[in-house]
């Protein structure tokens, strides 16, 4: 504040000797380099009284505080008096239900639970890797969609409506490598096996798994059809 009043005085002393004997007014703006008030808008105006003495009264603005100055006197002589008070201005910001108060935008989001992979689901084939592993976002049959699902098939005599039976479903649900193995196992025409996994081979959730399986053809060239068919 210092320098605010440095900048004050030196504006009265200026207006006093600057011979404006008759009454005047006028405003400026002070930039000053405070860290408390680094502007300021100042008022002067100088009168004159019946006796001849004449006053300057100074009135700054600026930083949250306000401070009048008023000089009576000439350049010599005179006397000053001073008054300032510190206005504080209070900002009220609303917030909304959605967005709680003084809580970053980023920081809510991190903190919202990410879905994560079950710690344990039983397929119904016992020890499986591919159990809790994700395909197209899916996951494999548990173990009670996939008892229904082998005992259906494993009941019906008759394999071409086998066959019609696993492709409807399969093309639907998803299945881990030893569920399908099990599945293939269920077809003893190799023609028809192979029909049976080439729709099945895109819902096997983990068939990195089922490479092995190429053995359950006899035939060399659909042993080697099934490989190519399981790795696309």
């Amino acid at each position: 504040m210092n320098r605010i009043v440095r900048a004050v005085l030196v504006s009265s002393l200026f207006v006093s000797s600057a011979g404006f004997a008759q009454d005047a007014e006028f405003n400026m703006q002070v930039d000053v380099d405070d860290a408390d008030m680094p502007s300021a808008r100042i008022k002067m105006k100088t009168t004159t009284n019946v006796d001849g003495e004449e006053t300057t009264t100074v009135k700054v603005r600026g930083g949250g505080t306000k401070m009048d100055v008023r000089v009576t006197g000439g350049m010599t002589g005179g006397t000053m008096e001073t008054e300032s008070r510190t206005e504080t201005r209070t900002e009220t910001r609303g917030f909304s239900r959605s967005e709680p108060r003084d809580e970053p935008r980023e920081e809510r989001r991190a903190e919202r639970p990410m879905p994560s992979e079950p710690a344990f689901r039983d397929c119904g084939v016992g020890s499986d890797e591919g159990c809790t592993t994700r395909r197209d976002g899916q996951l494999p049959m548990d173990a009670s969609t996939w008892r229904g699902f082998y005992q259906s098939l494993k009941s019906e005599n008759n394999e071409l409506v086998r066959q019609e039976k696993a492709e409807k479903m399969l093309k639907r649900v998803y299945l881990t490598a030893a569920q399908f193995g099990l599945v293939l196992d269920l077809f003893n025409n190799e023609i028809t096996r192979l029909e049976v996994a080439k729709v099945t081979a895109p819902h096997v959730v983990d068939p990195q798994h089922a490479l092995g399986f190429s053995s359950k053809w006899r035939n060399s060239i659909s042993g080697s059809e099934y490989t190519d068919i399981i790795t696309e």
